[in-house]
């Protein structure tokens, strides 16, 4: 499917408020992709599906979890919100034709992150945090991360995401940590 037929799958089942979400996500990711000189039309498409499974309750995100046989550790089946962001890549393949590992992976990974992230699935990672609805991220300094060094734009927001967790006394997960750890250490702070 081409972005175009994917926008118009996604009106008919996504939820007013969470359409225009993606579509924002979507258009920031298309900003960053083309200063990283990226594939646009991956990155948009990337964007627009990454909560195509958001709407659904946790029943149903459980019964599609069991239909695409995605297999969840003990910490992920004590984090139900992540669920959308392992069943969105499932519905990717199937519903949307898409093979492209890496809109996979960037789909996967929006809501834990990941080492397994390239550069495509950390600007839909940051995308999705900085969209301009977004009203608890101040993103004017983070604007300026992006364009100077995109990995310590997504260090803020891990940082700013684990600070979130740890005052909430919720579960983190593993990838979350793996990931800062390594821009830390890749960057020998």
């Amino acid at each position: 499917m081409d972005f175009e037929q994917i926008q118009n799958e996604l009106k008919k089942t996504m939820k007013k408020n969470r359409y225009q979400h993606v579509c924002r996500v979507s258009a920031v990711a298309e900003q960053i992709a083309e200063y990283y000189h990226l594939p646009v039309e991956n990155i948009k498409i990337a964007g627009l599906i990454h909560d195509c499974a958001k709407d659904y309750t946790f029943a149903q995100l459980n019964s599609l979890i069991n239909k695409y046989k995605i297999s969840l550790n003990e910490v992920e089946r004590h984090i139900p919100k992540i669920w959308h962001a392992y069943v969105g890549a499932e519905m990717a393949k199937d519903i949307f034709q898409i093979d492209n590992q890496e809109i996979l992976d960037a789909i996967r990974y929006h809501s834990t992150a990941s080492v397994r992230l390239g550069l495509m699935g950390k600007v839909i990672y940051i995308a999705d945090k900085i969209e301009p609805n977004r009203k608890s991220i101040k993103t004017k300094e983070l604007w300026q991360l992006i364009w100077k060094d995109i990995d310590m734009a997504m260090l803020e927001l891990l940082d700013r995401e684990l600070r979130y967790l740890i005052l909430k006394k919720l579960v983190i997960h593993p990838d979350t940590l793996e990931v800062r750890n390594k821009i830390i250490i890749d960057r020998d702070f």
